[in-house]
Formats: structure tokens, C-alpha cells, sequence
């Protein structure tokens, strides 16, 4: 059984109960009930009362845009609570929804609003978009947010092989605490093995306190160094991520 209902520009569908629920506008974005534990988002607002989940997912999407990746829904109570993209590990778990803000439904497919394209390579793949814009790491962080979305991260060489060649603004800062760099998506910081993969011989360095971090694609290893987070003169990449449910 399909239910189908038009809100404004957004498109809600919720085939059968209580299961998945596709919310867009040109492009449709497909939540489904997500159940794993140790994930959860970034609210983006209170929370609100809806009468059905069609309607809690439109007026996320209507009020905030791309910026919504994620809802929380009460069946019993009609509380709505709007999301960012899904946070894993430590982050996540502390985000987890609550007993009073019910299920969670988050993306089960890349949502290609704004512009963004689904990637696979291997067994390597990424929902992104690589604006033609050069922006300083905050603008950047805060520019990626509003599409519900973060900085690119990459914890395998064959995702950042997923990117165009070019140098770009990664989503790994050691901005909290000196020489311990740490992952856009979930706050955790980059394996030991990996860390040594990826950087440059002689980088990360630290040259006037450079706390945020380039990759230059096309190569096969040592493709990142450490770069001022004010350097306001490159790309950068915003990714959505696409949890298996």
C-alpha cells in the first residue's frame, strides 16, 4: 500500500506502515526507519507536533531545506523533531534519539538535491559535491552544514580516489588539541596506519600553526599536508553521508 500527498513543492511518500518515507522536491530523497545503535544527528530545531510522519518529513524539508537529512518521530505522541546527517561512533551514540523523540529515519539513497552525485568505485562510494567556489575552512564547514552535509572525509585511499583530481580542503582538523587530527563526521581521530598513508613525508608539520588539512587527488599515497585554516584560496568538497540500513 502506497499513500502519497502533495505539501507545497515536496513530494511525501510512505509506502505501507511505519517504514520508509521519500521526501523531496525535484529529486526525491528516500528515509527509511534506521535502527542501528550508536547513530544519531545534530537537531536542527524544537521539536513540533505533526499528525502523521508525511507530514512531520515535509515541513522538515519545507523549513529547513537540504539542511534536513534526518527526522525523529513519536507514533503515539506526533512529536516531530528535525535532523542533520546521521553522526556515528561516541558522537553518535550521544545523539541517539530519545524514548520521548521516538524512531529515527534517516537516507537510505544519495540525495542528489543541490547537486550532488552518488560515486562508487570498488567497494568505495560517496553522495558529494564539489562546488567551483574557494572558501576558508569555516566558511567552507558552515557552507557544506546548510546542504546537510559535512566536509569530505576519506578513512581508505580508494574513497579518496572517488574524487575529480585536484587539491581540496578535507574534513580533518587538529584544531581542538595540537597533532591529534580528527574526522569531520564523528569526532574521532584518524588511525595511526591510516594517518601515516595519507599525509605527505615530513607533514602533517604544523608551519604556522596549520590546523586544517589539503588532499591533492591522482595520486597513489601521501596526498594530504597540513595548511592554515584561514587559507582561503581552495575547493573544497561537501558530503552527504549514505548509511547502509
Amino acid at each position: 500500500m502506497s499513500q502519497t500527498a502533495l505539501f507545497g513543492l515536496f513530494l511525501v511518500v510512505l509506502t505501507g506502515t511505519p517504514g520508509n518515507i521519500a521526501v523531496g522536491s525535484i529529486q526525491e530523497t528516500t528515509l527509511s526507519k534506521f535502527t542501528r545503535s550508536g547513530y544519531g544527528p545534530e537537531r536542527l530545531g524544537p521539536s513540533y507536533l505533526e499528525n502523521s510522519l508525511t507530514r512531520c518529513a515535509s515541513k522538515c524539508r519545507s523549513k529547513y531545506s537540504s539542511q534536513c537529512q534526518t527526522i525523529m518521530f513519536n507514533w503515539e505522541t506526533g512529536l516531530c523533531t528535525p535532523g542533520s546527517f546521521l553522526r556515528s561512533d561516541t558522537l553518535g551514540a550521544s545523539l541517539a534519539p530519545t524514548s520521548t523523540e521516538g524512531d529515527l529515519f534517516a537516507p537510505s539513497a544519495c540525495d542528489r538535491s543541490n547537486g550532488f552525485q552518488y560515486v562508487t568505485s570498488g567497494s568505495s562510494s560517496a553522495c558529494f559535491l564539489v562546488p567551483t567556489s574557494k572558501m576558508k575552512y569555516s566558511d567552507a564547514r558552515n557552507h557544506c552544514l546548510k546542504l546537510g552535509a559535512h566536509l569530505f572525509v576519506a578513512r581508505s585511499m580508494e574513497k579518496v580516489n572517488l574524487l575529480p583530481h585536484g587539491t581540496y580542503l578535507l574534513g580533518l582538523t587538529d584544531i581542538a588539541q595540537e597533532n591529534v587530527f580528527v574526522w569531520e563526521d564523528n569526532g574521532e581521530a584518524i588511525s595511526a596506519n591510516f594517518r601515516n598513508l595519507l599525509f605527505r613525508l615530513s607533514e602533517p608539520n604544523n608551519s604556522n600553526n596549520e590546523d586544517c588539512v589539503s588532499i591533492s587527488t591522482g595520486l597513489s599515497s601521501h596526498v594530504a599536508n597540513d595548511i592554515s585554516c584561514r587559507h582561503s584560496n581552495i575547493r573544497f568538497v561537501c558530503e552527504r553521508p549514505v548509511i547502509p540500513l
